[in-house]
This record gives structure tokens, C-alpha cells and sequence, in this order.
């Protein structure tokens, strides 16, 4: 439910934000959000619980096809990035409050087409795997969160399935612990997990 609700706030900015340039700046609360999850639970948390955007895409039917790795490498996003203001810089020179709302909103419609246009090639978590704010969050705390991975594990595949990005925790664990700095901590794995063999690490057990 939370889920549809955050999609539903992001697709209400987008619609009407092309009018109201003002709403554009949730950007900019979503950004500090993301970046309380980050430094409370580490990682890319606040991709995978707090970002409107990325559950917008979470509701679109999955492809079936796979994000390529190499896009979750830094360079895939820095070159976004630069391509991104670039652009928006030599296009654009905002003199007032507005015009930096509907700077922004460009911004957001521009991304969301290009993460639409991913999700038809590749996967719906196309933009999450080259996202430069989840860059961001990631190498702020990249190891603070973990998942356990209980002896109960059968190894049967299912998480890598469920998995936005193909993780497979039984496989890339050390010891019992899997942490990856690109993990969004959305849960997928844990929820389709039949024999309840993951669970979140908490913050006393990665100590």
C-alpha cells in the first residue's frame, strides 16, 4: 500500500507539475529522505523504501528481462549525470523561484522517459540501476545493512529472481551476511523466500 501511494504522489508531480512548477521541488524532499535512510540504515535504503520514482516503477509488469550489470557501475551514472545538467544548463537559465521549479520538472520528466524507455529494453529498474542519487547514498555508508542468510537456505534461486538487479545472497554472501552497496533493501528477496531463510541484519549483528 505504501508503495502505491508514493507512486501515486510521484505521478500527481508529474502530471500537474508542468502547471505548478512548484510541486517539482518534492525532488528536493525526496533527495533529503533518501539520504536520512542512507544514514540511518545505510546503503541505497532509501531507494528501495522512500523514493516515489522508484516505486512508480516498481508497479510496472516486469519484463522478465534483466538490468545489465555494467549499468550499476559509478561511471554509468556520473556520465547521466553530466549529460543531464549539461544539457539543462546550456538550455536553460532560471531567474526566479519558478523558473527552477519547472527546471526541475523538466528534469524529472526527462529521466522518467528515459527510465521508461529502459524498462521496455531492459527492465522497470532500469533508472534505478543508473540513478546518480542512489551513487550517492551508496558510497556514503555502503556497508552499514546487511541480509542474513540462515542455514534453511536451499539455494533454490527464487531471491536472484524476485531481485531488481539479479542479486543472489546464498552465493555472494560471506559467512552468513550479504552486503552489497548497490542492494535497495526493498525486500523482494526476503518476501519470496519459502522457507523464510533471509531477513534483514540489524545494525548490532553487523558490528
Amino acid at each position: 500500500m505504501k508503495r502505491i501511494i508514493e507512486a501515486l504522489l510521484f505521478v500527481a508531480v508529474l502530471a500537474l507539475g508542468w502547471r505548478y512548477p512548484y510541486l517539482a521541488f518534492c525532488l528536493l524532499l525526496n533527495v533529503a529522505v533518501g539520504l536520512v535512510g542512507t544514514l540511518r540504515y545505510g546503503g541505497r535504503h532509501g531507494c528501495g523504501n522512500f523514493c516515489p520514482r522508484g516505486a512508480f516503477y516498481s508497479l510496472l509488469p516486469d519484463t522478465g528481462r534483466k538490468v545489465p550489470a555494467g549499468l550499476l557501475a559509478r561511471k554509468a551514472s556520473i556520465v547521466v549525470m553530466v549529460v543531464m545538467f549539461a544539457g539543462l544548463a546550456l538550455w536553460l537559465h532560471p531567474s526566479s523561484l519558478r523558473a527552477w521549479g519547472m527546471l526541475l520538472y523538466i528534469m524529472i520528466a526527462i529521466t522518467t522517459t528515459v527510465g521508461l524507455i529502459g524498462w521496455l529494453v531492459f527492465n522497470r529498474y532500469f533508472w534505478c540501476s543508473v540513478c546518480p542519487m542512489g551513487k550517492i547514498y551508496k558510497t556514503m555508508w555502503p556497508l552499514k545493512s546487511g541480509i542474513r542468510v540462515a542455514d534453511t537456505c536451499v539455494k533454490c534461486g527464487l531471491c536472484a529472481k524476485a531481485c531488481p538487479f539479479s542479486f543472489f545472497p546464498p552465493d555472494e554472501a560471506k559467512g552468513d551476511l550479504f552486503r552489497n552497496p548497490d542492494c535497495i533493501h526493498c525486500h523482494r528477496c526476503i518476501e519470496r523466500c519459502p522457507r523464510h531463510a533471509l531477513s534483514m541484519a540489524t545494525s548490532i549483528e553487523l558490528q
